[in-house]
């Protein structure tokens, strides 16, 4: 990455936000998932807040492949298995709907490109968005999530999310 310091804030954060939710009783997946919701966050922080057009398409780059594989990976292995119990299977629906609208804010400011007039408000309306969302599956979701499925389950489920994740992430550009 053409910013070494913007990625290592952002590890920073990440790694601060999954120690939180450690510490919060999250384990496993859902620990990994708020790691990389604060990541994210950070970067998208970095690219609204700079004028050069080389460093945020570059963030932007890096950030838009995070949130795409990010949310794959979690409508492949997450939210169906929560789909399977009743306890959580509102949870995945509504999931599926944030996923939906983060997805469409990303096309959105993917086509404007970094250099529009429009592109900052646009990414300012992404970044609120994945703010709300991480807030709802961290202080909702993944708590009650956690609880139906047990902690070895939850565990077992990290791997799958992260090899899922790696492979949405080569099949992005």
């Amino acid at each position: 990455m053409s910013n070494p310091i913007e990625k290592i804030v952002a590890k920073v954060a990440g790694k601060t936000a999954g120690l939180e939710a450690r510490f919060h009783g999250l384990h496993g997946v859902f620990a990994t998932l708020a790691e990389q919701h604060h990541e994210a966050c950070s970067l998208l922080q970095g690219a609204e807040s700079t004028n050069d057009y080389t460093k945020r398409s570059e963030l932007w780059r890096q950030t838009r492949r995070a949130l795409l594989s990010h949310e794959q990976a979690e409508l492949l292995e997450i939210y169906p298995v929560l789909e399977g119990y009743e306890a959580t299977r509102e949870l995945a629906r509504r999931h599926a709907t944030h996923a939906n609208e983060l997805h469409q804010l990303i096309v959105h400011v993917d086509a404007l490109g970094v250099q529009a007039d429009a592109w900052r408000a646009s990414l300012q309306r992404l970044l609120a968005k994945v703010k709300e969302h991480a807030a709802e599956e961290e202080g909702e979701f993944f708590p009650r999530a956690q609880d139906v499925l047990g902690e070895y389950r939850v565990r077992k489920l990290e791997a799958r999310y992260l090899r899922a994740q790696e492979i949405a992430r080569a099949r992005l550009v």
